[in-house]
């Protein structure tokens, strides 16, 4: 007997063929269906793209900015002022020992009273620049109880060296080194200005270089930063609008989209523009800092070593006591300034006289430059001096010092001041160029950024009114 398969019934097949169906289709990701609403995709990603390259050059200009700001108003300025502090202090106590060391004589050298004017107009020169890095220190701690210090030691020094100069007007002494009690006082004054006031100074100094350094070289990593930023943003942003652009073309048939062709276009203005910016403010400042703010301070701080040798050709004369010791603190101050091999200041000067230079600040000026034709004749007239000296001839060693002497380290001090200016001249005029190379986008970048989102509306709209 043979068996009869029954088929199944029409429900439970459609039953089987509902099932299958679940098994066999995949679950769908959402995903635009409808060209509206790709258009809209893409324009919101365009928007993004918009605004990210946006942010990379708006924050790329306020650092430079900001970096522009430290160099060229504040730490850099600093730098350059105390090393003008450290001029006054050093001259108002060189001032001093010239007052004390011509006494009441009349005739010699600039005279007491020429002193006299000198010292108070170096004195005022020394209140103003302690206020005025005061003033830069801002916010620095450190950096305000230094000149604080400074401050409060000076105060210290002028009432010792009123006291100097009153003892030496009722002695009424000649020429020559003063009574003891005189030099005592002196001594605590200049005591008190080389270890503590002139090192203060130029610490002050030390500190202002060192963040104009450190922030230059985060400002210059910054600025390679920001150039990566919008040049990542830029190429986001392009390839962006040219998905845009094919996904237009493809569907509507149409080769090129004219707005939006405008709108790469701008972009590829905006981005290069302010590449452009960032890059020749980035070089600017570099100009400012290598061929201004460098050498400024560099003849800055040997303007202030030198007025240190000259004012110690002066303790040497007034206090023989310590004649030794202030003939080698100015030639380790002369090797400073310019260094050629030399054991002592016999050889120092017939080294410095002939050879050239190894070292120090001066070590980059050839023989003929005028301020190392100054400094050799400088050194000259120290050699005169001492040898009269040695030679018994006291008086004779005071006329040239306050004579002769005293013009010939002027005219070297005028070749330094003329180096100092020629830098803070060429450090102002870099960083005057590396802020106008960052003028105009606070206004034009908000606009740019308007106008290349209006050339994607103006191209987006009438594809999307083709569906209403």
């Amino acid at each position: 007997m043979t068996d009869t398969i029954t088929p199944p019934s029409e429900p439970a097949r459609r039953a089987v063929r509902s099932r299958r169906r679940r098994v066999r289709t995949p679950r769908r990701r959402p995903a635009p269906r409808t060209v509206p609403a790709r258009l809209y995709l893409w324009t919101a990603a365009v928007a993004v793209g918009v605004a990210g390259l946006f942010g990379a050059v708006h924050s790329g200009m306020a650092e430079s900015r900001e970096g522009l700001q430290v160099v060229g108003e504040g730490a850099g300025p600093q730098a350059v002022n105390t090393g003008g502090l450290y001029l006054a202090l050093s001259d108002m106590d060189a001032q001093l020992a010239g007052i004390l060391l011509i006494g009441r004589e009349h005739g010699l050298g600039q005279g007491r009273d020429a002193s006299m004017t000198m010292y108070e107009e170096r004195r005022k020169q020394a209140g103003r620049a302690v206020l005025q890095a005061f003033d830069i220190a801002g916010r620095n701690e450190q950096g305000r109880e230094t000149v604080q210090s400074v401050l409060d030691n000076l105060g210290e020094y002028e009432r010792l060296a009123a006291r100097a100069m009153v003892l030496a007007e009722r002695t009424n002494q000649s020429a020559g080194p003063p009574p003891r009690e005189v030099l005592a006082v002196y001594r605590r004054a200049t005591d008190l200005m080389r270890t503590r006031l002139l090192p203060q100074a130029y610490n002050l100094t030390l500190e202002s270089a060192a963040i104009v350094r450190r922030t230059y070289v985060s400002e210059t990593d910054r600025a390679t930063d920001a150039l990566v930023r919008v040049g990542v943003a830029a190429v986001a942003l392009l390839a962006l609008l040219a998905g845009l652009q094919v996904c237009i073309s493809r569907r509507f048939r149409r080769a090129v989209n004219p707005p939006l062709a405008l709108a790469t276009a701008a972009v590829l203005v905006l981005s290069g523009l302010a590449i452009a910016s960032l890059a020749r403010s980035s070089a600017h400042l570099r100009q400012a800092k290598e061929a201004g703010f460098d050498n400024a301070l560099t003849y800055t701080r040997a303007r202030a070593i030198s007025s240190t040798a000259a004012a110690d050709q002066l303790r040497w004369l007034l206090d023989p006591d310590r004649a030794e010791t202030y003939e080698q603190v100015y030639f380790d101050t002369s090797q400073t300034i310019a260094y050629v091999p030399a054991g002592n200041l016999p050889t120092y000067y017939a080294a410095i006289a002939k050879s050239p230079l190894k070292g120090g600040f001066l070590q980059d000026a050839d023989a003929s430059d005028p301020v190392l034709v100054r400094y050799r004749a400088f050194q000259k007239t120290d050699r005169n001096l001492r040898e009269l000296v040695g030679a018994g001839r006291l008086r004779q060693a005071i006329v040239l010092r306050t004579g002769s002497a005293a013009g010939t380290y002027a005219a070297y001090d005028q070749e330094l001041d003329k180096l100092v200016n020629a830098g803070r001249t060429s450090f102002d005029a870099g960083v005057t160029r590396a802020g106008e190379a960052l003028d105009g986008w606070d206004t034009g970048l908000p606009v740019s950024v308007l106008a290349v989102l209006a050339l994607v509306l103006l191209g987006i709209r009438p594809r999307l009114a083709e569906f209403r």
